[in-house]
């Protein structure tokens, strides 16, 4: 005994060897005596050396008397408890011989199968949480799939309705952008809108009645000259739908020319439409099918032959107003958009015998543009380029 080490007594009473009450001293067998009362406590449910009273306890223990263990304590377990609580010390087990006793090693193998079982039901529950993970990951996957499939199926869409648009706008005709307005002329009084169309009485404006002449609805060039003449017509047009329609006759040799004008241009005798700075107020139709206003000459309509119908429609409701050119009834595609607010239709004629017959001049309810393949569009008062 004189190799352990002695300690003064401490802790509670009940859960303190006889040594400690008795002598006051504290040894390693003495935790091993406290450990074997608290596991009968935990077993029986009652201390073993337990009295009536805290003195009648104590001195249980300081005379080594406790309760008899009950019969279902046997075998290794009731001799080991028996020796942890037993008053002498040097009779009670050492720590080493409780954890190498065949209780103390079921009792770890226990306890690890309750780890191994604690740590398989961990990882069942991990790999089911995993599994759950994974499940929803596909099922995110699918639904992203089925997104992108939806998102390529409305990009298609949209992409043929673009395309259906782009069509039915190359059918109406091209878009063009609003120019900067010019300033308003005097104002005319304005033609009452009518459900049906209605027409007009050409009044030619002639230079030189020498050299041309109107019989109704018919310009006639003289027969004893090649003089040029331009004959404008009244009424000047300010509003609506207005469509000019003719064709030329017994023209075999020189140009014959027809268009529109700005309303304060003058043509003068045996002159172009063009002389005396009226190209800034004209638009010409050459007979080659060039138009020419301000800059270069600009291919794309149909050349004009003698007794096929020629056309000329403004559209004076909308803004930029325009100017569409027909020919044998058929839409031509280089239009003029921004024309002035207050136009005059015009045709130009210089072979002897030679004439322009007007077959329609009339406002209509609505346009017959609708806009055709390769349409170009020029503007007025702006010099046309190639």
């Amino acid at each position: 005994m004189a190799s352990k080490s002695y300690l003064h007594a401490a802790g509670t009473k009940n859960y303190t060897p006889s040594e400690a009450l008795t002598q006051n001293r504290m040894i390693p067998e003495s935790d091993v005596w406290s450990i074997g009362v608290i596991i009968i406590e935990v077993i029986c449910g009652i201390h073993p050396f337990e009295g009536k009273t805290q003195d009648e306890t104590i001195n249980n223990i300081k005379s080594g008397k406790y309760k008899a263990l009950p019969d279902y304590i046997e075998g290794e377990l009731r001799i080991m408890l028996e020796g942890m609580i037993n008053m002498n010390a040097s009779l009670r087990p050492t720590v080493a011989e409780l954890l190498e006793s065949d209780v103390m090693q079921l009792v770890a193998a226990i306890e690890q199968s309750k780890e191994g079982i604690e740590q398989k039901q961990v990882n069942e529950q991990l790999s089911k949480e995993n599994n759950e993970l994974k499940t929803k990951v596909k099922s995110l996957e699918v639904e992203k799939e089925k997104e992108k499939q939806k998102a390529q199926s409305e990009i298609t869409r949209l992409t043929t309705e673009v395309q259906h648009l782009s069509a039915e706008l190359v059918k109406r005709g091209p878009i063009i952008t609003s120019p900067k307005e010019e300033p308003k002329p005097p104002q005319i009084p304005k033609q009452v809108p009518s459900s049906s169309p209605i027409s007009f009485k050409a009044e030619g404006i002639i230079p030189d009645k020498q050299i041309v002449t109107q019989s109704g609805n018919k310009i006639i060039h003289s027969n004893n000259n090649v003089k040029r003449q331009t004959v404008a017509f009244n009424p000047i047009i300010s509003e609506g739908i207005i469509r000019f329609e003719g064709f030329f006759e017994n023209h075999s040799v020189w140009n014959f020319i027809f268009g529109v004008a700005y309303s304060s241009a003058v043509f003068g005798s045996n002159k172009w439409p063009q002389n005396d700075e009226n190209y800034k107020k004209t638009i010409c139709y050459w007979n080659d099918g060039n138009l020419r206003h301000i800059g270069d000459w600009i291919t794309g309509n149909s050349q004009i032959e003698k007794n096929k119908s020629i056309a000329m429609e403004v559209n004076m409701n909308i803004t930029p107003r325009t100017l569409t050119f027909f020919y044998d009834n058929q839409e031509q595609p280089v239009s003029v958009a921004n024309i002035p607010s207050q136009i005059r239709f015009w045709i130009y004629i210089t072979d002897t015998n030679s004439s322009f017959t007007i077959t329609r001049f009339e406002r209509i309810q609505s346009s017959s543009a609708k806009g055709v393949s390769g349409s170009k569009v020029f503007q007025w008062g702006k010099e046309w380029k190639k």
